[in-house]
């Protein structure tokens, strides 16, 4: 009886234990992002483009008040870490949110980087891979695109 309990026990920890994988699948790295001037780009491509470069990624929504607030934070955030390239991804409802959202929040926000639209928002790959429930969320990869911090609801969570 008593290993039943040590074997449920483990079992119990076992389930809690946090998903923190070390790179991006390859189905997460594929799927098609779509650029300001609506072209099509994927993720690896991103990243490639970015190589041997800190990254920090910040996956939001214009229309949410809580990702339009955490720019402000990216924005101290990014001058005090001018060399990390910024990469802002977006699950707006379509392109054309997305596009009249964006140019509200780079009004306000004097924040450079890349920003991409997730045409398939939560229902992609990319998502699911992410486990993608709440926004903002703020990822970090190192210059062998490692991820380094997979899950952060707040810029204060980055290193």
């Amino acid at each position: 009886m008593k290993y039943f309990f040590i074997f449920m026990l483990f079992l119990v920890l076992q389930s809690c234990a946090v998903f923190q994988p070390k790179y991006f699948s390859s189905d997460a790295l594929s799927e098609k992002l779509v650029t300001i001037h609506r072209d099509s780009i994927t993720l690896r491509e991103i990243f490639q483009k970015n190589k041997n470069n800190k990254q920090f990624i910040q996956i939001f929504a214009t229309y949410c008040p809580i990702s339009q607030r955490s720019f402000k934070d990216v924005l101290e955030f990014q001058q005090k870490n001018p060399a990390i390239k910024y990469v802002f991804l977006s699950v707006d409802h379509s392109y054309f949110d997305w596009k009249r959202g964006l140019e509200n929040i780079k009004k306000n926000n004097n924040i450079k980087g890349e920003y991409y639209y997730i045409p398939k928002k939560g229902k992609g790959k990319l998502a699911k891979f992410l486990k993608l429930k709440t926004i903002p969320r703020f990822i970090m990869i190192d210059e062998k695109q490692k991820i380094t911090l997979f899950k952060a609801s707040k810029v204060s969570k980055v290193k």
